[in-house]
């Protein structure tokens, strides 16, 4: 007697002869089989056949929307990681901009001492002397 039968995925060799297995998804675990029975006395059933699977389009749909949500659950981390850094990144910009003013002002403030300074010397040289040169002329003139 031919029967079809809705089978596990744990089958006995010994009781099933001839068996041709039809599957669409390898993942499913039952799959559909048309074997003839080596008991003699094994009655057809008359319940009505299961259901078919569904079909193929629906597992692929559902794997792209599941891959579609994972994509946008890293683009918003994604996101999240490029505001944060680019927040961080903005603030390191303007602390450095911050201390390379506050270093150019003490260069130009250092400058500017040291070229008072400098010039300070210099008119203190130059009254040494201009009052040397007077005494010296003096000290020509009465010879």
């Amino acid at each position: 007697m031919i029967a079809l039968k809705l089978v596990q995925t744990s089958l006995n060799p010994n009781r099933y002869r001839h068996a041709v297995f039809f599957t669409k998804r390898p993942t499913n675990s039952s799959f559909v089989s048309l074997c003839k029975s080596k008991d003699s006395n094994s009655e057809p059933e008359s319940s009505p056949p299961p259901p078919p699977p569904p079909p193929e389009g629906d597992a692929k749909k559902q794997e792209m929307l599941v891959r579609m949500a994972m994509i946008k659950a890293q683009k918003v981390r994604l996101t999240g990681y490029l505001d944060e850094t680019s927040a961080q990144l903005t603030q390191f910009v303007e602390d450095a901009n911050a201390e390379f003013g506050k270093i150019g002002e003490d260069a130009l403030k250092g400058h500017d001492e040291a070229s008072a300074r400098i010039m300070e010397n210099m008119d203190s040289q130059m009254q040494e002397f201009e009052e040397s040169a007077e005494l010296k002329c003096k000290s020509l003139s009465n010879l």
